[in-house]
């Protein structure tokens, strides 16, 4: 089953193996007799994520809430609503095969929760602005990525964090996932791509105007997924292409690279990337426009999920 989040309030959770819609968990919003102009502002859902074993859902809004759904159960399934930050909940993560989650948010704060006790544990001070993203493997040592042009990998134990920057010539990130505990990529607002180690301050590779440019201006690498303890990663930005890369995560500089496998075309903005068990399909949330805002609009492009099979039927 995957999670789809929408502007216009509605979450879905869909079934993949049957190609069908399983359940709503928000209805779309409409315009009632009382209804105020900014109430379907505040109630976007601007990130969500699901539970490794399939318990819970959680939603983050532009209201600041970050929402917990049991989808075992078919409606009538809030279990509780945090609230906390001070800003829209931009992005939102599960740690592996567990019940620990981490909320982003416009407000520069990380939020730690424990759904397993449905409470909130600590929040993440450091970000100089916005956080954008933010991923977490097996390790409690999630990696976030903000505004202020930096990547803090949060060491939870030890109540320190460790500072990346990529450099005067690269803009701040949009979007951070782990390929495994100590490696992760980066995707940046002016079409930077970078892989990074823990161990390294500065990126491993680098690719630049990884998804091409409009004229002198790079298109910002606007998602990116990846199969956990693999080497592969794909990413999604408006140039009409879904991109398969190859990431090589060697313990000589020889053996560290990322390298393009292929492109699979798709037009609109592709917001959101998951890759299925074993690499053999990916779902993407695809949209006329850019997830926290509304330019460069694509009007030939439709608002939907897509469910892009990796490997033939066979294998």
């Amino acid at each position: 089953k995957h999670l789809q989040g929408s502007k216009d309030h509605s979450v879905l959770l869909w079934d993949i193996e049957n190609e069908k819609r399983s359940h709503t968990l928000c209805p779309m919003w409409k315009k009632g007799a009382n209804a105020e102009a900014s109430t379907r502002t505040l109630g976007e859902v601007l990130s969500v994520a699901c539970s490794d074993d399939g318990r819970f859902a959680a939603v983050g809004k532009r209201d600041s809430t970050v929402s917990i759904y049991d989808i075992r159960v078919g409606s009538n399934n809030l279990v509780k609503t945090f609230t906390g930050h001070k800003g829209p909940v931009t992005c939102l993560s599960f740690r592996t095969q567990s019940l620990q989650l981490f909320s982003g948010s416009e407000d520069r704060c990380i939020r730690h929760y424990n759904l397993s006790e449905m409470m909130y544990l600590e929040t993440l001070y450091g970000h100089q602005f916005g956080v954008t993203d933010v991923d977490c493997h097996r390790k409690e040592r999630p990696i976030s990525v903000g505004r202020d042009r930096t990547a803090r990998a949060w060491k939870i134990a030890e109540d320190t964090h460790l500072i990346f920057r990529g450099g005067a010539s690269v803009s701040s990130a949009d979007c951070v996932s782990l390929l495994k505990d100590d490696w992760y990529l980066t995707g940046h607002d002016d079409g930077h791509l970078g892989l990074w180690m823990t161990e390294k301050k500065r990126a491993v590779a680098n690719i630049g105007l990884a998804h091409g440019a409009d004229g002198n201006v790079g298109r910002g690498v606007c998602s990116i997924g990846t199969l956990k303890g693999s080497d592969l990663a794909i990413t999604g930005s408006h140039d009409g292409y879904l991109r398969l890369w190859k990431a090589m995560t060697g313990s000589t500089l020889d053996t560290r690279s990322l390298d393009l496998l292929t492109e699979i075309p798709l037009e609109g903005y592709v917001n959101g990337i998951a890759v299925g068990p074993k690499a053999k399909f990916c779902v993407v949330a695809v949209g006329q426009e850019p997830g926290f805002g509304r330019w460069n609009r694509i009007p030939g492009a439709k608002n939907r999920f897509g469910i892009i099979p990796l490997r033939c039927p066979d294998e």
